[in-house]
């Protein structure tokens, strides 16, 4: 529900309600149901699906879009209808718009919200009952939202875009369906399910709606938005060394990305090079994923594929994966700066099998197999404690864990207004293996343990720990402890912006480590525009702050935030205390762009200083970069891996 701002002039007000009448009389003189459908606005959804359904449908996202809690139907009044139906009126012309945005603002001013529902909630209500029908229904990229499928605004750059861009097939989406007409209604399937298509890299976002038909049988109806698949990457660091690409998300609307790249340095062989990658998603409705992808070019030849199926819902019980590449180096020995492989292949295959202990609560024993073999056939000289990765291989290890997972659905934390899926549970992770590599052989032990939930009046928070090490008779080899905090807080309010704050602590120790392995302070660290290899340690201690503002400011479809950030890191010896390394700290603002429909990278203008640097830093106070989409941690066993040391 909303309410107007009296605070404003009264001056404003007979303007701002003069044009909306005008706007918004054919829409108050209409009449309110049409045989095949129910209007409304707020959270109810108007939608003309069969000849034969009527029905109001609750989406929990439509108005407490900060909350991790479906707001409560039965407060939603007259007002909140009408005020919503109002905004997207108002949305078709500039001056409206802005007095629009300018008079009303939400009425949930708290300064907290809880997030303690999981995603199911909204499903409870109809569990058993049995599906009639199931209805796919496919929404424009441009000038439509997802909690208002029947109401549609493009404008004319929209509708030409709209046009040049072919949906996803509905027979994509029915394959990606975990439930069939006939079956019954699961809470837990339906929700993994909009999660499940809502991670489609072509998919912008989905909604699973049930519409009741008797007391016995429901409808189900699926929508989903596409994100435009076009587009490409530019990546540079002088004129003379860059790389650029053009894809395509979602080929003929089949779900498939092809991918083409061209790569060049002046300093390198056969420059330029050129790569094609190829993308398939879900193979005949096996959750099976195929990528293809081949580069030649700058020195190097390298093509290979995978194939992986994920446990892709809490009743999934069986995951795998087979991976083969092939690379050829053909530059010379005595050229490189850093030993490199001149040729070899990677072969890596898994398999995990899933039990489900308790479906309410989602609990999991999970064992998985993996064997790798790193088949390096030539390489140059190297000891037999130093560049792991040249040597040549194979490995077996075999994992336990314990799982709980189930997930908040929510939004404005890594996004920009399209629902996110923050997982929150608990996983105990056992590995252990065996590595026979050129030199020795030994064994491999590791433990890692995650937790994640949200405190209420708090935010939420994620911690984890692991610690792995290589046994070479007595001796460790390659040691690793690792401690991690995340932490956001629940959304506070400062007028129509969104406020919320991160914090992510991280210390990393190694131990036993090999000569040619150092702890570094990189961007996915927190520095970004900083770097300095001659300053590096075995133990890492870093502390990211952050406060981003999400604004309600929209240009083009094109979302705003803005953020102010406080990073430190200090890097030290094994026998040093942590005030005896070198720190580095930052500090600074920014404001992140980002458009939802399309399928680009958000980008990110930086403003840092540094107020204390190691000798031979090499910083850049003014950075202008797209950024990748942070996601959260999850608490799912994926294959059988080691922790890495970076």
């Amino acid at each position: 529900m909303c309410f107007l701002q009296l605070k404003y002039k009264r001056s404003v007000e007979p303007l701002f309600f003069l044009a909306l009448f005008f706007i918004n009389y054919p829409l108050l003189s209409q009449d309110k149901y049409t045989p095949d459908s129910v209007s409304s606005g707020g959270l109810y959804k108007n939608i003309v699906l069969m000849p034969d359904l009527r029905f109001l449908q609750f989406n929990s996202l439509a108005v407490n879009t900060d909350s991790l809690i479906p707001p409560n139907i039965r407060q939603l009044e007259t007002s909140s209808v009408f005020l919503d139906s109002l905004k997207i009126r108002a949305e078709k012309y500039t001056i409206t718009r802005k007095l629009y945005d300018f008079m009303v603002v939400s009425n949930n001013q708290s300064s907290y919200k809880q997030m303690n529902e999981s995603s199911e909630t909204d499903f409870s209500p109809f569990a058993g009952k049995k599906i009639r029908k199931i209805e796919i229904r496919r929404l424009d990229v441009f000038g439509t939202d997802i909690d208002y499928p029947d109401l549609s605004n493009p404008n004319r750059m929209e509708n030409f875009l709209n046009k040049s861009h072919l949906n996803t097939n509905e027979f994509i989406i029915r394959k990606n369906l975990l439930f069939s007409v006939g079956d019954t209604i699961s809470p837990l399937i339906l929700s993994d399910n909009e999660r499940i298509i809502r991670e489609l890299p072509y998919i912008n976002d989905s909604r699973i709606l049930i519409a009741p038909v008797s007391s016995e049988e429901v409808d189900i109806v699926v929508i989903t938005k596409d994100v435009f698949g076009i587009g490409g990457t530019m990546a540079f660091s002088s004129m003379e060394k860059g790389s650029f690409s053009l894809f395509n998300k979602n080929t003929l609307g089949l779900g498939s990305e092809i991918r083409l790249k061209m790569s060049y340095d002046k300093d390198l062989p056969d420059s330029p090079g050129f790569g094609l990658k190829y993308n398939f998603i879900n193979i005949a409705k096996s959750f099976i994923d195929l990528n293809v992808f081949y580069f030649d070019g700058l020195g190097e030849k390298t093509y290979g594929f995978n194939l992986n199926r994920k446990l892709v819902s809490a009743t999934t019980k069986y995951a795998g994966g087979i991976s083969i590449k092939q690379m050829f180096t053909t530059e010379d020995l005595d050229t490189m700066p850093v030993p490199e492989p001149l040729k070899y292949n990677l072969q890596d295959y898994w398999f995990s099998r899933s039990f489900l202990l308790n479906m309410e609560n989602v609990t999991r024993l999970i064992f998985g197999l993996r064997y790798l073999n790193n088949n390096v056939f030539s390489h140059p000289y190297i000891a037999p404690d130093s560049f792991h990765f040249l040597q040549k291989y194979k490995m077996f290890l075999f994992s336990a864990a314990f799982s709980k997972q189930k997930f908040y659905k929510t939004n404005l934390i890594y996004s920009y207004g399209r629902t996110e899926d923050i997982p929150y549970g608990v996983l105990v992770n056992l590995t252990a293996g065996k590595e026979i590599n050129e030199f020795k052989e030994r064994f491999y032990t590791g433990i890692n343990l995650s937790a994640g939930h949200s405190l209420s009046r708090i935010g939420y928070f994620y911690s984890s720990a692991g610690l792995p090490t290589f046994f070479n008779g007595r001796q460790t080899e390659q040691g690793l402890f690792l401690l991690r905090t995340n932490y956001f807080s629940n959304l506070l309010y400062l007028g129509n912006y969104r406020i919320r704050n991160f914090v992510k602590i991280d210390y990393t120790r190694g131990f036993s480590r090999y000569s040619d392995e150092c702890l570094y302070i990189r961007k996915e660290h927190g520095f970004t525009g900083f770097s300095n290899d001659s300053t590096s340690g075995n133990q890492r201690l870093s502390l990211n702050l952050e406060s981003v503002f999400f604004s309600p400011l929209s240009l083009s479809g094109f979302r705003f935030a803005f953020f102010t950030y406080a990073d430190m890191a200090v890097l030290f010896g094994s026998n040093q205390n942590i005030s005896e390394g070198d720190l580095v700290s930052s500090i600074g603002l920014g404001i992140r762009i980002r458009n939802n429909n399309l399928v680009f990278n958000t980008f990110q203008l930086r403003i840092g200083f540094f107020p204390k640097l190691p000798e031979k830093s090499n910083v850049n106070y003014f950075r202008f970069s797209g950024e990748e989409l942070l996601k959260p941690e999850n608490f799912e066993s994926g294959p059988p891996s080691i922790l890495v040391y970076e």
